[in-house]
């Protein structure tokens, strides 16, 4: 499986250190990204709310998303919330 990139959105809450990264941890229903530490980046100088991945792999992209949870000390939790799968091959085109 390709690394995964993030595109984070942002809404007011956190706030920022002296630092232009915190640690967070994603928390998900597989081993995927099941308590991983990433490093992001804060946003208009707050941390993230909700953060969107996206990996590549055999051809399909998946995307997930997660929210940040209650707690705000470092590594601050997100929760998978959702998940797209897009394949290049349709799924009537598949081979029985």
């Amino acid at each position: 499986m390709s690394p995964i990139t993030g595109m984070g959105l942002s809404e007011r809450s956190g706030t920022m250190n002296r630092a232009a990264t915190y640690k967070a941890v994603l928390f998900g229903p597989n081993p995927i990204a099941s308590g991983v530490e990433v490093e992001l980046e804060y946003v208009d100088g707050e941390m993230q709310q909700i953060i969107v991945l996206e990996s590549v792999a055999d051809g399909e992209t998946t995307i997930r998303t997660y929210k940040r949870g209650h707690h705000t000390e470092e590594p601050v939790p997100y929760r998978f919330v959702d998940e797209e799968s897009e394949s290049e091959t349709a799924e009537g085109e598949v081979p029985n």
